[in-house]
């Protein structure tokens, strides 16, 4: 009789480290990210897709019907003091977020990877140069030292509380 012989290996684990949160670009040089924790999922749509809506805050593209959910999608450079998102490209990269119960869409030029980041390698942005409208959303700066890129960390319930309302 043959003796089956069974050999269990040890998986060596690695220790995950810090939080995971999505990379958005804004400009070629200009990288933010929020918690992933908040990401219902990413997706990218014509501009034929949005409905203007008259007499809104200027960085509101339009709202959207995804899912059986209609929400509101705004163009994130603009909310942040950079150049609005380009009217004329054909498709929008968003970002979909969900906070409690509401649903809302973050139009940016692209969206990147998602990163970990260590709550403690959070700094404070202090003495850098950024646009002012960018302060009330920021949580802070993330200096990655691998490929040098700064990461501005986002509010994301703070970017959700903010009035629209012109």
């Amino acid at each position: 009789m043959n003796s089956l012989q069974v050999e269990l290996y040890q998986e060596s684990s690695q220790t995950v480290v810090g939080f995971p949160y999505l990379s958005l670009q804004l400009e070629p040089n200009v990288t933010v990210a929020l918690k992933l924790s908040y990401v219902r999922e990413t997706l990218t749509l014509a501009a034929d897709h949005f409905t203007q809506m008259p007499n809104v805050h200027p960085c509101l593209m339009g709202l959207i019907e995804h899912r059986s959910s209609v929400f509101w999608v705004l163009d994130l450079p603009q909310l942040l003091g950079f150049a609005p998102i380009d009217s004329t490209v054909i498709e929008t990269h968003i970002a979909v977020l969900q906070i409690a119960n509401m649903f809302l869409g973050l139009g940016v030029y692209r969206i990147g990877r998602v990163k970990r980041i260590i709550d403690a390698e959070i700094r404070s942005p202090v003495g850098r140069e950024l646009p002012s409208a960018i302060t009330p959303f920021l949580q802070g700066l993330v200096e990655e030292e691998i490929d040098q890129e700064k990461v501005y960390v986002l509010d994301v319930e703070a970017i959700a509380r903010f009035s629209f309302s012109v």
